[in-house]
């Protein structure tokens, strides 16, 4: 099986860990390169391909059975239309993310409600100004919309903070101890009024596009954060700017955009109640590794013929 393992910004394994998948897997060809020097014919070769390749290299890729991607997302990758092989199947990387993403939520909360914005901006100006953190994370609610691997690990350490936590996702399930209520997702509308914290942790599909409608933004209460991490397009934008510049809530965290990235002239970066972190809330010392660690037990059960762990449903996108 010919490997074509593609790197790009934020995904490369090591000399080791090529030396090891070498080593391990002596039946597969393993070819590496940066996605800026990768050529047609390696594309054409290429059996299994790991990465985040462009999108439009897929239609090339007319031997590819796998495509195993280093994100969480796979909203670029999840029409069948892009693909010249039908039959493909495809995996993403779910399970490395959960804990530094659900590190940079509990961050987004404590700046939010503790005033480092504020404070960071008068450092800047040597100004030694006051202010009191408006609201308390312990003994507040929060909601997370989305239970997958980041959600899970974000409520365990919620609790930790005294936080009552709320979750919702798309089919009931039995609730894990670590939440304090699970509901399915039709029930939002009379959650959201209830949560100190909104955080949108679900994969951008067609169902979730706007899923903070204006309608939903407006059920916020004003002493109330909305915190995505999922992509820009689970959001009105404009209601989302509306309710901010207006302080009908009281601010928010985004580490996603649409567009993306975030043009300079956009009228978010003058906001002084909104944290903007560029997409790298999933990125740590330590990614590389776990992405590593994933890759290569989706390859021992390929090459045994067993199901991958982390196959995508094309009709479901996700």
């Amino acid at each position: 099986m010919n490997i074509l393992i593609i790197n790009t910004v934020g995904f490369r394994f090591s000399d080791e860990n090529i030396s090891n998948l070498r080593k391990d897997f002596p039946e597969h060809e393993f070819t590496v390169v940066d996605d800026k020097d990768v050529t047609d014919d390696e594309i054409k070769k290429a059996e299994v391909m790991v990465g985040f390749p462009d999108p439009k290299l897929l239609r090339k890729a007319e031997n590819l059975k796998w495509l195993h991607l280093s994100s969480i997302g796979v909203d670029k990758h999840v029409d069948k239309s892009l693909y010249a092989n039908p039959d493909v199947i495809l995996t993403n990387s779910s399970g490395i993310y959960g804990k530094p993403i659900s590190d940079h939520i509990v961050g987004y909360m404590i700046a939010l409600t503790r005033n480092f914005p504020f404070f960071i901006r008068n450092q800047e100006k040597a100004a030694w100004i006051k202010k009191d953190a408006d609201k308390d994370i312990f003994g507040s609610t929060a909601l997370i919309v989305g239970l997958g691997d980041v959600g899970r690990n974000l409520a365990r350490k919620l609790k930790a903070f005294d936080v009552h936590t709320i979750a919702v996702k798309r089919t009931m399930t039995e609730k894990p101890d670590y939440i304090d209520e699970l509901y399915t997702t039709e029930s939002l509308d009379e959650l959201i009024p209830r949560a100190d914290f909104v955080i949108l942790c679900v994969a951008a599909t067609p169902e979730t596009a706007g899923i903070m409608s204006r309608d939903r933004i407006a059920l916020m209460r004003k002493d109330s954060y909305l915190i995505n991490i999922g992509r820009g397009s689970l959001i009105d934008q404009d209601a989302l700017y509306e309710a901010l510049s207006e302080k009908r809530i009281a601010g928010a965290a985004a580490d996603s955009s649409t567009p993306e990235p975030l043009p300079p002239e956009s009228r978010f970066w003058q906001l002084d109640n909104m944290i903007i972190t560029p997409h790298c809330s999933g990125k740590s010392p330590t990614t590389y590794i776990r992405q590593y660690a994933v890759f290569y037990s989706e390859l021992e059960r390929f090459s045994k013929g067993e199901k991958l762990k982390n196959l995508i449903d094309f009709d479901l996108k996700y």
